[in-house]
């Protein structure tokens, strides 16, 4: 979970880490790491944040957590008012210049709505004296520390790589639930990219497709929806590398091909026709593969026991996707003999049950699915 995982009674002590850049190193060495250190007000914060269009993102789709009590606004209060410094806040910056927040939501947040005059100050464990003081009743020195109150930022900039930068998000919230990558990439890809990828995780036929298995839960429906979007516009020569401005090429990382495959998404005008067409083809896929795979088991391994059926494969899902999405299915009888050819192709099974993200795997998977489908033509 991106949340503030700092104990506000703890402040003074701060939280002992290591080198970003040494831990990073460690574990993608030569790994490019673009992260600098900012210092901004809380009065200079606000400002960003109430700019239209806002710069700075408090709501990415990622924060799940629950709001903070009541308790726990007053002790941050009443810290700043007393001087104790805050810890430090994390934030991505987007290629528009906006930052995501990582880790300081809920720090923000209260402090936003204090000056707001939101909620007032009760209970407090030492400054009893401020019982049922909001903002605008402090005294314009104790409204001063809070405004100006100088907040160290940690700012992750281009060009770190999606890796890179999901493993340090990881790193700075290991006191709360952890994020997939597809939680992550949800919330620093916002635009055409996200807005195409909820539209069509939420369609029926694609819920009936994926035998509701493709859960909301952690964006399971999200991250099959872009893996075939991604892998069909790959395969078809349609996305772009915006940092090279070439044809975008994969090379056996998964992140940094979504994330830029999202990327270029953003990039298009909202009118563009490729964001309709992909929609269409999604539909049209989606509806053969309720038609014509879902009876013959869908987009599951055959089980090895009677009594538990085998989750979704989403290798299958989308290589077997992108055929129909090319070629789609005539009748029954034909679709029948591709599903059971596929299944019974050793060099196909292996690719997608085995390494499924590395290049040659992929590339197998694809290249068996287009062989198959040739020979059965040919009958």
């Amino acid at each position: 979970m991106m949340t503030d995982s700092h104990s506000p009674k703890a402040y003074a002590a701060g939280r002992p880490s290591r080198p970003v850049n040494d831990s990073i190193r460690e574990v993608y060495p030569g790994a490019v790491l673009n992260i600098s250190k900012d210092m901004a007000s809380v009065f200079q914060l606000k400002r960003k944040y109430e700019r239209t269009p806002s710069m700075l993102d408090l709501t990415p789709p990622f924060q799940r957590e629950k709001v903070w009590s009541q308790k726990q606004k007053n002790e941050l209060i009443e810290s700043i008012i007393m001087g104790i410094p805050i810890p430090v806040f994390y934030v991505k910056e987007r290629n528009d210049g906006v930052y995501v927040v990582v880790d300081g939501k809920q720090r923000l947040t209260t402090l936003f709505d204090f000056i707001d005059n939101k909620f007032a100050l009760r209970n407090l464990s030492i400054l009893t004296e401020y019982e049922n003081v909001t903002f605008d009743s402090l005294s314009p020195l104790d409204q001063n520390k809070i405004e100006d109150c100088t907040l160290t930022i940690n700012v992750i900039k281009p060009p770190t790589s999606d890796r890179v930068t999901f493993d340090l998000f990881d790193r700075v919230n290991r006191g709360g639930t952890r994020l997939n990558n597809q939680e992550m990439r949800n919330a620093l890809y916002q635009g055409n990219a996200t807005r195409l990828i909820d539209r069509l995780a939420v369609k029926p036929l694609f819920i009936e497709a994926t035998e509701k298995a493709a859960r909301p839960r952690h964006m399971k429906d999200r991250l099959m929806v872009l893996r075939f979007i991604a892998f069909y516009m790959w395969r078809e020569g349609l996305s772009y590398d915006l940092e090279t401005g070439t044809i975008l090429q994969y090379r056996s990382n998964i992140d940094d091909f979504l994330g830029k495959t999202m990327a270029y998404l953003n990039s298009l005008d909202e009118n563009d026709p490729l964001l309709a067409s992909l929609e269409k083809m999604f539909d049209r896929t989606m509806a053969d593969a309720v038609r014509y795979i879902l009876p013959l088991g869908g987009f599951r391994l055959p089980s090895t026991s009677d009594k538990k059926r085998r989750p979704l494969n989403m290798s299958f899902f989308e290589s077997l996707g992108y055929l129909m999405a090319i070629h789609p299915m005539r009748s029954e009888k034909a679709a029948a003999r591709l599903y059971n050819k596929l299944l019974s192709d050793p060099k196909y099974l292996l690719s997608i049950t085995k390494s499924i993200d590395s290049i040659n795997q992929i590339n197998m998977r694809f290249d068996c699915v287009a062989e198959i489908f040739d020979k059965i033509k040919k009958v």
